[in-house]
């Protein structure tokens, strides 16, 4: 039982303390003094009666009870902040929320503007946007802890409906100081022994190149091996190798240049993932409606642009 008020500020304070593992730190986020923060946490232990904290050393580190506190606290601020914005909303505006899984190279693409179009027509809608990868955006679509995905179709679930929106080709990304980089065409043939960068074979992405390469017989030296897409483009000029990726992988960086590679089954198809019998979700009914006219043309002003400057 409580026996004093827990307000809204004494679990903001706590969670702040929780992130930091500090007093000092959490006053210098929230901008007050240290003391402020120590008497909101004793205050909130004396209401709960109950030990959040622990000390190990100079860190603070939660209790078990602590924990839990900070599951509930963080959805009691989460619901007070879906609140306050639903009280702004005008009356017949979508309301509701959208969890939505992306895959990062389409993340950086294609998110912001989509996500821009989105919330400008439905501000009632809460997002929450999270990149993985394509595996683990059908296992969430499965387990039912994601409304949409958005990726690559490799097709391989008959629980999930896959829409799709356009496709992209893989090619050859280099940086514009790489010898090949004013080719206009290469032989997938040429990749044999060739320096390239690979993403983690956890990666859909580099499961496809693979099986590319083995189709054509073709082995590359893989110079590193990489986690993360935008750490492995930018690494391309330094190391003096290529990538074979889908040519949205450009995202906007002038300094690279995506040469076509003639070889078969290059293509690869983007689109949307739900659950097949998801029910009805209107967010993600308006999302798929926007993604489906929205995505072809910001692809298509991507190449317009990228021919340009070349």
């Amino acid at each position: 039982m409580i026996h004093d008020p827990v307000e809204l500020r004494h679990l903001r304070y706590f969670l702040a303390v929780a992130e930091a593992g500090s007093f000092s730190r959490a006053a210098d986020r929230l901008s007050v003094s240290q003391p402020n923060v120590s008497q909101q946490m004793r205050d909130l232990e004396g209401a709960l009666r109950v030990s959040l904290f622990q000390r190990r050393g100079k860190r603070i580190l939660l209790t078990s009870a602590g924990r839990i506190f900070e599951e509930h606290a963080r959805s009691i601020l989460r619901q007070m902040e879906n609140f306050l914005q639903e009280l702004t909303i005008e009356p017949g505006q979508m309301r509701g929320s959208l969890h939505l899984g992306v895959v990062p190279i389409l993340n950086v693409a294609l998110m912001p503007q989509l996500l821009g179009k989105f919330e400008s027509t439905h501000p009632g809608v809460s997002l929450d946007v999270e990149e993985i990868s394509s595996t683990d955006i059908e296992t969430a679509l499965e387990d039912g802890r994601m409304d949409l995905g958005f990726g690559f179709l490799t097709r391989h679930s008959p629980n999930l409906r896959y829409d799709r929106l356009c496709h992209d080709e893989f090619a050859l990304i280099v940086h514009v100081s790489h010898p090949w980089a004013k080719r206009r065409m290469i032989d997938i043939s040429e990749l044999h022994q060739a320096r390239m960068l690979q993403l983690a074979d956890s990666y859909v992405m580099r499961r496809m190149s693979d099986v590319i390469c083995r189709a054509h017989q073709v082995r590359p030296r893989t110079v590193a091996e990489l986690n993360a897409i935008e750490t492995l483009l930018r690494s391309l000029a330094p190391l003096r190798a290529a990538a074979l990726m889908p040519k949205i992988a450009l995202s906007g960086l002038t300094e690279l240049v995506a040469i076509r590679l003639k070889g078969k089954d290059l293509s690869l198809e983007i689109g949307l993932l739900r659950l097949i019998d998801s029910g009805a979700n209107s967010a993600a009914s308006e999302f798929s409606k926007l993604a489906r006219t929205a995505v072809p043309e910001i692809i298509k002003n991507r190449r317009t642009a990228v021919r340009s400057r070349r």
